[in-house]
């Protein structure tokens, strides 16, 4: 009974301070630890074995490793490591405070370590090719954008939790029908922001020094881990309209950048 009259904020606290708990040793030092170190001794290596084995360079599609390997490698500790970093681990936090399905977690895990850096590579490949120019590529990025992304999703789910079955069953809702229809408003600005506004913010081509930001790698990460967020959740929960709203988030994303890289191509092209 004590625990029902709990204020809701202290509810969330000890819901988060309970999933922190779940985490086992071996868990915080993967991700902690070993993953960092990882990029560090990828760092720590001669540039010249970074350029021939590591970095992704479009002049050379055929050194397929690249494809991977360019994903966990860098050539500028501050900014680009550290602010890599940086990223990966506030994502990381807010995952762990709020991620209560280990399942989904390391579906996830898998997705973004293994699958995420070829597909940046490719969509890197493919849109130089549009480009009819040639360019290289590494950075953590298009994975730090596979948990940013995993990040938000966990954050919302885990704050609303069973609230947002509540949507697919408005008869069982407490209150009046205009604060039911609030809500799902609310619902629809949220994850259309998480979607759209933080997906095309991340996948911007920024100019930063004598560098350009790869916008599609990092958006390539972030959106395809919706999508498999996504498609996690309408065969695994039992939320349609939750499921129903981010569908439309992603597909209504998706528009809107291809939109933007077709600005791109013809500024780029000069047509």
């Amino acid at each position: 009974m004590e625990s029902e009259l709990k204020p809701d904020y202290k509810i969330i606290i000890d819901q988060v301070i309970s999933n922190l708990k779940r985490w086992k040793p071996i868990e915080w030092a993967i991700f902690w630890g070993l993953i960092p170190a990882i990029l560090l001794l990828v760092y720590a290596l001669p540039q010249g074995i970074r350029d021939d084995w590591f970095i992704l360079n479009t002049v050379y599609p055929w050194r397929l490793q690249t494809w991977f390997l360019s994903s966990y490698t860098h050539s500028q500790l501050y900014p680009h490591l550290i602010g890599n970093l940086e990223f990966y681990f506030g994502s990381i936090i807010t995952i762990f405070a709020f991620e209560s399905n280990k399942r989904r977690f390391y579906v996830m895990a898998g997705w973004s370590f293994l699958i995420v850096p070829i597909i940046s590579s490719v969509l890197t490949i493919a849109l130089w090719g549009i480009f009819e120019g040639n360019t290289t590529g590494q950075g953590f990025s298009a994975i730090v954008g596979a948990f940013l992304s995993y990040a938000l999703f966990a954050f919302v789910v885990g704050l609303l939790k069973e609230k947002l079955k509540i949507f697919d069953h408005p008869e069982s809702f407490v209150g009046s029908k205009i604060r039911y229809n609030i809500l799902k408003i609310l619902i629809i600005a949220l994850l259309a922001t998480m979607v759209v506004a933080m997906g095309i913010l991340f996948g911007a081509f920024v100019v930063a020094g004598n560098t350009m930001v790869n916008g599609i790698a990092h958006f390539g990460g972030f959106i395809t881990s919706m999508i498999v967020l996504f498609i996690f959740d309408l065969k695994n929960e039992n939320r349609k309209y939750f499921d129903r709203m981010l569908g439309m988030s992603i597909l209504i994303g998706l528009f809107v950048y291809v939109y933007y890289l077709a600005l791109i191509v013809r500024l780029v092209k000069g047509s």
